[in-house]
């Protein structure tokens, strides 16, 4: 019912003589088929009831359908706006007003605060350590043409990545980085923040008169392993120029305290001097500002849109309408356009609390839909909200007698009145005493997973007198990422069948190296679980993803993957992580060619490094190197006339050979001994 499978897809004819077909297999001593038997009548009238049942299952409504699937721990998501970082233009450019829109396409993007844009940019990037710099201004290029390792190959406590600015930041303003990490695809994707290991302790500093400062920063790249971005807060003295470098400017660095690394970092691309946008499209919005005689209010809207002006009296009461007019006295107010928005002058000023005015900012063109309407009283009332609408973004205007109140969902109202946000419109679960009006005072749409932009996509400031001429072209860096459409019913039951395929519990062997392969953060190349059923002992062998020739696990991940793994097996239970053992194989072998003796050899020896490979290659943990598979490869090849000799053994102790095959343990992985190939050419 869930995961749509259509029970009732058979007849009433069908399913009869299917349930007949079983009769013999029951009971030898039935053997009246004929309707007029009684067993026949009841297995008729019992076949009718299945058919109605399973007719009833498949016809569930949809709302009870997605209560089955909440019991399950499955909610639609809804929607979620897409958030990108844009370049600022080396040049700079003017302040951008909150709710500033640019395009890309036909999607739109907002910034979500008044945004400076001074001429500073990026002018070297170097990697320090002990005082030398190393030049990597080449990850200012297209990302496909640089590759980096910010710390070196062997990474060590004290190396630093070194940005050097063509100008100076706002101190105390949010600077935010961007990093485009290479070879993400070894790695697993991150968990949250209890999940992910912790490689290398990283320290993000400024330089001042006073030497390196310390900066608040928030990291999502984990050390340079994943993409992502870095928001620094220079909040103590002010840069200064450093002068050690090659290029001499104000500089970022980014200081290693320790370094664990698994594999070492590498980055494609960075960026630096970004503002944030959201994908999504503002038609109503509320501001707020404290009371007063005068009030400017900020943004897109105000100057372009229709206005609501709303005061408070007191401190704690509720909000009045003021109408715009020159009246010298009452709740009137005068507006005048500024650089960045619009200037409020009242009459009588509102009560000078914080929140004293509320401005109710509306596009021309969606007029039509800030009255809501009334509320009739009746409990699970539904109003329908524009498509695409974000439900954080919601906020209502509610009037009772001339007094308003501001809700956003889930608020409770004076008088009782409560609503939420679900599915695409408002739900009044409670509505008080009824009577009220609604005005939609805040509501923002967005296209979800549309505005997850690809990276270095442009995006494009249009004016002119149809708002088609491009005025404007920015860059971004970074892609699109969060956007989230609403859930259909029917994504909603492939998902939840997609997660009834998901291991979460050890119970196989392979449940065990599934749950391997997904621990967060980690490099994670080859794994086997083998059962001792003797100790009820799950031994677990596991090779890392890293730079090593024969790596082995480190106590970081050896950490890590005792985590994951500990609640997620059974009570009585229990496992071993395992080192990788490495067994060197080798081989003699003598063959016969006709002709091109060199170009045989190259080919038999490439074909055993080939299968001889488990470090590298396919050859898992275990198993057998059986010494005819290994014969017929060699006798296939081109040029080869015959094979007239061959043996293989293991040169360690980690497997035993039996026979003419080698049987490799559980937790070890073969690799290319000692080959010696003696090859004749078949005339001579």
């Amino acid at each position: 019912m869930l995961n749509r499978i259509k029970l009732s897809d058979k007849t009433y004819e069908e399913l009869m003589l299917e349930a007949a077909a079983q009769i013999p297999l029951h009971s030898g001593e039935w053997t009246n088929f004929n309707p007029s038997d009684p067993g026949i009548t009841l297995l008729q009238n019992l076949t009718a009831f299945q058919l109605l049942q399973q007719e009833a299952i498949d016809d569930v409504p949809e709302p009870v359908q997605r209560k089955l699937l909440k019991l399950a721990g499955y909610t639609p998501r809804e929607n979620r706006a897409a958030e990108v970082l844009v370049q600022v233009p080396a040049r700079g450019g003017p302040i951008l007003p909150e709710g500033w829109r640019l395009w890309s396409g036909e999607i739109p993007f907002e910034t979500v605060s008044e945004v400076e844009m001074p001429p500073w940019g990026l002018a070297a990037v170097y990697g320090g350590r002990n005082g030398a710099y190393r030049d990597l201004t080449n990850l200012l290029s297209a990302p496909a043409e640089a590759i980096a390792y910010p710390f070196t190959r062997e990474p060590a406590a004290g190396d630093a990545l070194v940005c050097v600015l063509s100008g100076v930041p706002e101190v105390g303003e949010p600077l935010y980085l961007w990093f485009q990490a290479a070879e993400e695809e070894l790695r697993t994707p991150f968990g949250d923040g209890h999940e992910i290991p912790v490689f290398s302790r990283v320290c993000w500093q400024y330089f001042t008169a006073a030497g390196w400062q310390d900066a608040r920063w928030e990291d999502e790249t984990v050390g340079f392993l994943r993409s992502g971005a870095v928001r620094l807060y220079l909040e103590k003295d002010l840069p200064q120029p450093l002068t050690d470098t090659p290029v001499q400017g104000c500089a970022l660095r980014c200081l290693l305290e320790t370094a664990e690394y698994d594999r070492a970092p590498r980055l494609r691309s960075l960026a630096v001097h970004l503002f944030p946008m959201q994908q999504r499209q503002t038609s109503f919005q509320c501001l707020t500002a404290p009371g007063g005689a005068s009030v400017e209010l900020r943004g897109r809207l105000p100057k372009q849109g229709e206005l609501l002006v709303f005061g408070r009296e007191t401190a704690d009461g509720p909000y009045y309408l003021y109408r715009e007019g020159g009246n010298p006295q009452g709740r009137f107010y005068q507006q005048a356009e500024t650089l960045l928005g619009i200037e409020l002058t009242f009459a009588d000023p509102p009560c000078g609390c914080s929140d004293g005015v509320r401005a109710l900012c509306c596009d021309s063109g969606s007029l039509y839909q800030r009255d809501l309407g009334p509320v009739y009283g009746y409990d699970g009332q539904a109003i329908p909200l524009p498509e695409g609408a974000l439900p954080e973004s919601v906020l209502l205007a509610v009037e009772s007698e001339g007094a308003y109140t501001f809700l956003a969902p889930g608020e409770l109202g004076a008088d009782g009145f409560f609503y939420q946000v679900q599915n695409g419109q408002i739900l009044i679960a409670d509505p008080g005493r009824g009577g009220q009006t609604l005005l939609l005072a805040g509501c923002a749409v967005t296209q979800g997973e549309r505005g997850n932009l690809r990276p270095r996509a442009v995006l494009e400031q249009r004016g002119g007198y149809d708002g088609t001429e491009v005025e404007a072209v920015y860059s971004c860096p970074a892609p699109g990422r969060g956007g989230v459409s609403k859930e259909t019913m029917e994504t909603l039951r492939r998902r939840f069948s997609a997660g009834l395929r998901q291991v979460s519990a050890a119970v196989r062997g392979e449940d065990w190296e599934a749950l391997v392969r997904q621990t967060p953060g980690l490099c994670i190349h080859k794994v086997k679980a083998a059962a001792d059923s003797r100790r009820n002992l799950v031994r677990i062998a596991v090779k890392p993803y890293t730079e090593e020739k024969f790596p082995r696990l480190s106590e970081a991940y050896l950490n890590q993957l005792q985590a994951y793994l500990e609640p997620r097996r059974l009570l009585t239970v229990r496992f071993e992580i395992c080192q990788p053992r490495y067994v060197p194989v080798a081989v003699h072998a003598a063959l016969t060619v006709r002709g091109l003796r060199d170009r045989a050899r190259e080919e038999a020896d490439r074909l055993l490094r080939r299968t001889l490979d488990g470090i590298e290659g396919l050859r898992d943990f275990g198993g057998w190197i059986r010494f005819n598979e290994l014969y017929q490869s060699l006798a296939n090849l081109p040029f080869v006339e015959a094979v007239d000799a061959l043996s293989l053994f293991p040169e360690s102790r980690d497997a035993v050979l039996i026979g003419s095959d080698i049987r490799l343990e559980d937790d070890s992985l073969c690799y290319p001994g000692t080959i010696q190939l003696t090859v004749r050419e078949q005339w001579r």
